[in-house]
């Protein structure tokens, strides 16, 4: 969350009427409000806007491929494969995604990333 729109996500907080109140600002976007799944698929859609110079094999890829938060692609040639991996990986965490659930026919996809994201 931007700086200068975490008073949009201001929660004010006591647990019991005898406190003061605390207040919070969120620093995230909270999962299960009304506009989560808006404003994700409004962040993949600006990351990938702003990929276009940087990354834009992958930038074409995630604009056609994504299906709500997921992605399925694929491509005939290995190196070319590894080079949208990894650009889809850079363009992605620029944005605070970290891309999880990698699936492939051939192991060079799988076995540099981390166990956490296979």
């Amino acid at each position: 969350m931007h700086p200068d729109d975490r008073c949009l996500q201001r929660i004010l907080w006591r647990k019991t009427q005898d406190q003061p109140i605390t207040t919070y600002e969120l620093n995230t976007v909270t999962y299960g409000t009304a506009s989560a799944p808006f404003l994700a698929t409004r962040c993949l859609q600006r990351l990938i806007e702003d990929g276009v110079i940087n990354y834009p094999e992958a930038a074409k890829i995630a604009r056609d491929g994504f299906y709500v938060d997921d992605l399925i692609t694929g491509t005939d040639d290995v190196d070319n494969a590894l080079s949208l991996q990894q650009g889809l990986i850079d363009m992605l965490r620029k944005g605070g995604f970290t891309s999880r659930k990698w699936s492939s026919n051939h192991p060079a996809l799988l076995e540099h990333l981390p166990p956490e994201e296979v």
